[in-house]
């Protein structure tokens, strides 16, 4: 018998603290990022959704299951060319975190160099969603713990 488990280092938010998001709030973060909404849309019409829910968005990520972090990480791609990492703890709380990075594979995307670059992007992202201030801190997330 084996185990697998994996950690995963950080700097970033918790986003299952992010709550009471309203839809117009989410479509406005999703509308940021075209083609992504159009990706969405294929994946919701795809199953006859023509009213999508704010759960039918957060199921689309069919693959991790990361809901919120998932949209997150998707618009911020498509809009700021930075990859962040969505993932989640062992009892399924999500986060989104900048990781450090090998230098080969730094000139796929824009990289941020301060600290400060990463909470104004985090903090841009996150305000459209809602008016709470969620943290930004370092972060270490496993599966294992």
């Amino acid at each position: 018998m084996s185990y697998v488990s994996w950690l995963t280092y950080g700097y970033g938010i918790c986003v299952s603290d992010i709550t009471d998001v309203s839809m117009e709030r989410l479509k406005k973060l999703i509308s940021m990022a075209p083609n992504y909404q159009k990706k969405l849309q294929g994946w919701l019409d795809d199953r006859g959704i023509s009213e999508p829910s704010y759960e039918d968005y957060l199921e689309s990520d069919q693959d991790y299951m990361l809901g919120l972090a998932t949209v997150l990480k998707e618009v911020i791609l498509e809009t700021e060319d930075i990859d962040l990492e969505a993932c989640d703890s062992h009892d399924g709380t999500e986060y989104l975190l900048y990781v450090p990075d090998y230098p080969w594979n730094q000139g796929k995307h824009r990289q941020l160099m301060t600290e400060e670059s990463v909470v104004e992007l985090f903090q841009k992202y996150v305000s459209i969603l809602t008016d709470e201030v969620i943290g930004i801190d370092y972060q270490s997330v496993g599966n294992g713990n």
